[in-house]
């Protein structure tokens, strides 16, 4: 996980960006299972914008990939068998910007059914979470359920999530609005985020 020092750094930030399921089958050309193709390469250059800016902020980046069970039957048909666990698909994209080696595995939407993640944010006073990837109508939609449930703030960077089409994105950005999340560009939590850290030291 983390190294001594490097947990020293973090244990008094309060924001963590969770990366969710950015994995071949979602996003790489030969997916299985692919978000909208012409949402694909915007959102992975405005994650991996993010998760530059965050490393230089010494905010924690957690990345989260499906691990389907090959017993889940009826649910991998629907998803044509994609992230699979053990299978090339399960893996993370090459071209994601992976900064460090804290990973955590799912088999449901909600990234929170991983008690260890849960265990992990409270470990480092977590109290917001920022969520990126995909699906937007599917996993980033019940991560942040299940992070309101384990009451945690959370913001979810409309232009670094991607969905089957934009027509579904947006209902799910809206619905995410609905429930209490807040819903910004990468333009947005980068000024007021980091703003208000910047602020912070010099004070």
């Amino acid at each position: 996980m983390l190294n001594n020092s490097l947990r020293g750094e973090l244990v008094n930030i309060e924001t963590a960006l969770l990366v969710l399921d950015m994995q071949k089958d979602f996003i790489s050309e030969n997916g299985k299972f692919l978000v909208a193709k012409h949402q694909i390469e915007p959102m992975l250059e405005k994650v991996n914008s993010l998760i530059k800016h965050a490393k230089s902020h010494h905010t924690p980046v957690v990345y989260v990939g499906n691990e389907f069970r090959k017993s889940q039957f009826i649910s991998n048909f629907f998803r044509s068998h994609a992230a699979t666990k053990g299978e090339q698909g399960a893996e993370l994209d090459q071209r994601l910007n992976v900064i460090n080696n804290i990973y955590f595995s799912k088999h449901k939407g909600d990234a929170l059914s991983n008690k260890k993640l849960v265990s992990y944010l409270h470990s480092l006073q977590i109290r917001e979470v920022i969520i990126v990837g995909v699906y937007a109508e599917g996993c980033v939609l019940a991560t942040a359920k299940g992070c309101l449930r384990n009451d945690f703030s959370v913001v979810v960077i409309s232009d670094a999530v991607a969905g089957a089409s934009d027509q579904k994105k947006k209902a799910s950005l809206l619905k995410l609005s609905s429930l209490g999340v807040n819903v910004k560009e990468s333009s947005q939590w980068l000024e007021s985020v980091f703003q208000t850290k910047d602020n912070a030291r010099k004070n």
